[in-house]
C-alpha cells in the first residue's frame, strides 16, 4: 500500500471510530505528512521506521522553536496512534513511538481579554459586508464561547431567534445549545441582511465570495484586528473562548454550567478557567471573610 494510502486509511478509521472533527483530522493529516516528509529525508519508509528514527523526529521538533509543547505532544500522540493502528493490522512488528513519552506542559493560564478590551473590540465601527461579518464572528464567539470550528459550521436554520439560542455540533458529534445577547441579535440581523443581498448559502458565516469561511482567512482576520487595536497579547478565536468562560466564572456562574456551555466532557478541562483576577479575590475576601466585612454590613 502506498504511504499516502496508509495515512488516508488511518484518518478514515479515526473519523469513524472516534468521531473527530474536521479541524482535528486536518491537524492529524498535517502531522502525519510532516512525519512522512521527515522520514523521506532520512530515506526511511514509514513502515520501516525504528525507535531511533522516532527519537530523531522528536528532537527535530524540539529544536524548531516555532512549535509549542502542546503541538509537539499532539504530533507524538498522533504518530503513536498511527503506528499502533499499523501494528494491529500486522503491517509492522513494533511501534517506534511506543516508548516516547509526551512532555508535561508547564501550568499556564490561558490568555484572556479584559472587559475593557472586549468592549473596545466590539465597539469598532462596521459598515460593509466584510466588516459586519467580522464583527459578527467576534461577537458570536464572545457571546457563545463556541469553538471556531463549531461557529463556521452553524447554519442559519440552527438559530432560534425567540429564545436567542443556537444549536451547535461539538466534539464527538454532540450537539448543545449556546446563547446570544440582544446586541448580538441586532448585529446578526444586520449581517444577514447584507448576506442575503449577495448570497444564498445556508451556512451562517460566509467568505466574501459566499463560500464557507476558510480557517486561513479567520487567522488573517484576527491578526488584522489585533494590529488595529494595538494589542501585544495573543488574539485568536480560542482567546475569545477563554475570555467567555473566564468572564462567566468571574461573575459567579457555576462551573458545571460553564462546562455544559463549553461542551467539555470532563469538569477537569473547565477547571483551568477557575483562575481569578486579584480584584475578584479581594472582592470575595471582603464579602466572605468575617474580618473582611465592613462594620455596617
Amino acid at each position: 500500500m502506498h504511504e499516502e494510502n496508509l495515512i488516508a486509511t488511518f484518518l478514515t478509521t479515526q473519523k469513524s471510530i472516534r468521531s473527530l472533527s474536521e479541524h482535528t483530522l486536518c491537524a492529524y493529516e498535517r502531522d502525519l505528512l510532516q512525519l512522512q516528509s521527515y522520514f523521506t529525508s532520512l530515506q526511511v519508509p514509514l513502515l520501516e521506521a525504528s525507535r531511533e528514527d522516532a527519537r530523531m523526529f522528536v528532537r527535530y521538533l524540539v529544536k524548531d522553536s516555532s512549535y509549542a509543547q502542546s503541538s509537539i505532544n499532539r504530533k507524538i500522540s498522533c504518530a503513536r496512534s498511527f503506528y499502533s493502528s499499523l501494528l494491529k493490522a500486522e503491517r509492522i512488528a513494533s511501534n517506534p513511538f511506543s516508548l516516547i513519552a509526551v512532555h508535561r506542559q508547564m501550568d499556564r493560564l490561558p490568555s484572556v481579554l479584559t472587559v475593557e478590551e472586549v468592549t473596545a473590540l466590539l465597539s469598532l465601527p462596521y459598515a460593509d459586508f466584510p466588516s459586519t461579518r467580522d464583527m459578527t464572528v467576534f461577537t458570536l464567539l464572545y457571546d457563545t464561547g463556541c469553538r471556531i470550528s463549531e461557529l463556521l459550521s452553524i447554519k442559519e436554520s440552527d438559530i432560534e431567534w425567540e429564545t436567542k439560542r443556537v444549536r451547535v455540533l461539538g466534539k464527538g458529534n454532540k450537539s448543545r445549545y449556546v446563547f446570544f445577547t440582544d446586541h448580538c441579535a441586532s448585529l446578526l440581523s444586520s449581517y444577514l441582511s447584507l448576506k442575503h443581498e449577495r448570497f444564498s448559502n445556508p451556512l451562517l458565516i460566509c467568505s466574501n465570495k459566499g463560500k464557507q469561511l476558510p480557517m486561513s482567512t479567520v487567522g488573517s482576520m484576527f491578526a488584522v484586528y489585533r494590529s488595529r487595536l494595538g494589542w501585544q497579547k495573543p488574539f485568536t478565536p480560542h482567546v475569545l473562548r477563554h475570555t467567555y468562560a473566564t468572564h462567566l466564572l468571574d461573575n459567579g456562574a457555576d462551573i458545571r454550567l460553564v462546562q455544559e456551555l463549553l461542551g467539555h466532557q470532563s469538569i477537569s478541562t473547565t477547571q483551568i478557567y477557575t483562575h481569578v483576577s486579584k480584584e475578584r479575590l479581594a472582592h470575595v475576601y471582603a464579602y466572605s471573610h468575617p474580618h473582611g466585612r465592613k462594620p455596617d454590613e
